[in-house]
């Protein structure tokens, strides 16, 4: 169900829409609508109001990770339910597993466990392609 539109909340949209591969604090989120939309953008309090709304509608995704101080959030614009996410813990990078590999797994994990992964809630969490490179220094 769509919350109540408001100036606030799309502004918060419209700019997670805008950098569908990038995830954010609420801090670095209400930061970065302030230097795009300077006395416009909404403040800080409103901007972590929004996204645990925008989480409660499926609308964007949170991401926790250990040692992490703070949520991320990315928006969930693919409507994918199909396929496992790949997170990057380092650049924050969402990636999304072919669809044919992410069943593969999930049979597998099935078959061996009797446990049904829900896709939709699932999210491995790792290092992408490229940041592995950076840290092994072969870029």
């Amino acid at each position: 169900m769509a919350g109540y539109q408001t100036k606030s909340r799309n502004m918060v949209l419209n700019f997670l829409d805008r950098n569908p591969d990038a995830s954010y604090t609420a801090e670095a989120l209400a930061e970065a609508l302030q230097k795009e939309c300077g006395s416009a953008a909404p403040g800080k309090s409103t901007v972590y109001r929004l996204v645990n709304r925008l989480v409660q509608e499926e609308r964007i995704r949170r991401f926790e990770t250990d040692g992490a101080r703070s949520a991320q959030y990315q928006i969930n614009g693919c409507g994918c339910h199909d396929h496992l996410h790949l997170k990057c813990t380092d650049c924050g990078k969402l990636i999304h597993m072919q669809e044919h590999d992410s069943e593969l797994l999930l049979r597998k994990v099935l078959k061996t466990s009797g446990f049904a992964v829900d896709e939709r809630q699932t999210v491995l969490f790792g290092r992408c392609e490229n940041c592995n490179n950076i840290l092994k220094g072969t870029v």
